[in-house]
């Protein structure tokens, strides 16, 4: 096992003018084609990448015009390229990094999405940012991502984990290797140094972003981090639990989908009051919680009753499904940073539970007929963990892992983001702005909330203030929802770093494609939650402050 550690503005439309003006130091040069095209041969020794590779080299290197069809960045050279492993069995990194020529001297780093296995969409807005706002290439901004260390048709694939180096670059490795490219590629480039680097993403994303900046504290300037997995191993052992719970005998546990959409409806008429605005969103959600075991007593199967599954809930599906999903688990072993607790999600608040269509679990499980969450952890435990040995998905016990049990363990410090003492990133000035979505059905809410309370615990309040803004966003899924924020997270971010200008209350606005799209809420600093004051349009923020009761 030793091969697994070697080595902002309250007006969300309004426009800032430096979007729109270039000033001189950004202005681009007459040869930036020629520059771009020196670069297309371009070699990087591995003693310029920090952490073990053999090199890497450019693939191509493209000029992009700024009138190209469907452009909508400035002229910039886009540049593919390749990160070679130290073992030759080991996919090598591929990534793009986006040189504009208007530079503003800053990077942007993104992050990817489930196993990864393809690079992020590096031209694009950042993750919750404003669909309307310039994107970070547009305001000059180098952006960049990789695949994470290997190549697959989709993020649910997780075989690549069966190579070790494979494995550590995904954990990792390969946000610290792409980061070192693209500042060679920089430094070919442009005649002046670096003055930011920002590290964006949601997900697979979020976790990557909250890894930067607890490994490297000394690269990364700032971080937008949204709903992360940053437990990312106990994750995968909740989708191991849930799938037992579920489908042993029988499927016992299986709750059908029309009582699982009775769940959430009935839900969300009990909850949607408790913040003062029936709007379909459920803003206090602690106190949505305190009334779960009257909603559940109230959907349970009575003695003269039939028992019709579809129409109430047994005691197998309440004592099993219902008890990991809404309560979570514990751990008899710790896990990295001594966590040995996955907290369950808010699925008697109105969030749907993703249970699957079919009563039955598939050989391998796929998501959408069986549990959402039982396809990746499998994907985990087979590739990860178990590896070359088959595994017997349902008769692996979270509780007790036998001979697993070191590996997991190890594992959860590979590839996860639980370190709660972030000292070194806040003593550089680095500064993290984090959403995490109360209605979200992938990533716990209340697994980052107590992660988010860890890092308190450690640091103390006032020294997570400096440099961390933490929001619990009513509505707010696994992106999407039923209210999907936007916001000109990065413009927020790099005012914060510059100028010292935390954000406070910021507007979003939601993006739902549905009849509230448009509507505005203020972000609120968690534990506090959007609270309608009772007059005026509930779709105005102004309408709304931000409350603990």
């Amino acid at each position: 096992m030793t091969s697994l550690f070697r080595a902002a503005s309250p007006q969300v439309m309004a426009i800032p003018l430096a979007y729109i003006l270039v000033s001189p130091a950004m202005a681009a040069p007459h040869d930036a084609s020629a520059l771009c095209s020196a670069i297309a041969t371009l070699k990087i020794a591995a003693t310029k990448i920090t952490l073990p590779t053999t090199g890497a080299r450019v693939i191509s290197a493209k000029l992009v015009g700024a009138s190209d069809a469907a452009n909508h960045n400035g002229e910039y050279c886009k540049v593919i390229g390749e990160t070679h492993p130290v073992d030759p069995k080991a996919p090598n990194i591929v990534w793009q990094v986006n040189l504009p020529s208007a530079w503003n001297g800053k990077l942007l780093q993104y992050g990817g999405g489930g196993y990864n296995g393809s690079v992020p969409p590096t031209t694009d807005k950042t993750t919750l940012g404003l669909d309307v706002a310039p994107t970070p290439l547009a305001q000059g901004y180098v952006t960049f991502g990789s695949d994470s260390g290997h190549q697959a048709p989709n993020a649910d694939d997780a075989s690549f984990a069966k190579n070790d180096e494979a494995m550590q670059n995904y954990g990792y490795m390969h946000i610290k290797k792409t980061l070192d490219v693209a500042k060679v590629l920089v430094a070919e480039r442009y005649d002046r140094p670096i003055s930011r680097v920002y590290f964006q993403g949601g997900s697979t994303g979020g976790r990557e972003g909250l890894t930067a900046a607890s490994r490297w504290p000394g690269a990364y300037d700032g971080i937008l981090t949204n709903y992360p997995t940053a437990n990312f191993v106990g994750l995968r052992l909740w989708g191991a639990g849930l799938a037992r719970a579920v489908y042993d005998d029988n499927s016992a546990g299986w709750i059908p989908p029309k009582l699982v959409e009775k769940i959430a409806k009935e839900a969300i008429k009990s909850c949607d009051g408790l913040d003062a605005a029936e709007d379909g969103l459920i803003s206090n959600m602690e106190g949505c919680r305190a009334q779960s075991k009257a909603l559940v007593d109230g959907l349970s199967c009575k003695a003269d009753m039939s028992g019709n599954p579809e129409d109430c809930l047994t005691k197998v599906q309440i004592e099993r499904t219902l008890k990991i999903y809404h309560e979570g688990y514990s751990l008899p072993y710790k896990l990295a940073n001594g966590i040995d607790t996955y907290p369950g999600y808010n699925s008697l608040e109105g969030i749907m539970m993703q249970l699957g269509s079919e009563p039955q679990i598939r050989n391998p499980p796929v998501s959408g007929p069986n549990a959402h969450h039982s396809s990746r952890s499998f994907e985990f435990l087979q590739n990860f963990v178990s590896r070359d040995k088959p595994l017997d998905f349902l008769a692996f016990n979270i509780q007790k892992p036998g001979q697993l049990q070191d590996r997991i363990v190890q594992l959860s410090e590979v590839i996860g983001a639980t370190r709660t003492d972030l000292s070194a990133f806040n003593a550089r000035g680095g500064k993290i702005i984090w959403l995490q979505g109360a209605d979200d059905p992938s990533v716990s809410p209340l697994g980052n909330t107590k992660l988010y309370q860890s890092i308190i615990a450690e640091m103390g309040q006032d020294k997570v203030s400096e440099f961390m803004r933490f929001y619990l966003v009513p509505g707010l899924a696994h992106g999407g929802g039923r209210f999907s924020p936007t916001w000109d997270n990065l413009t927020a971010l790099d005012n914060w770093v510059n100028n010292g200008v935390p954000p406070t209350n910021p507007i979003v606005l939601d993006a739902t494609k549905s009849p509230t799209k448009g509507r505005t809420r203020p972000l609120c600093q968690y534990p506090s939650w959007p609270k309608y004051n009772g007059e005026g349009d509930m779709a105005l923020a102004s309408n709304f402050t931000c409350a603990t009761n």
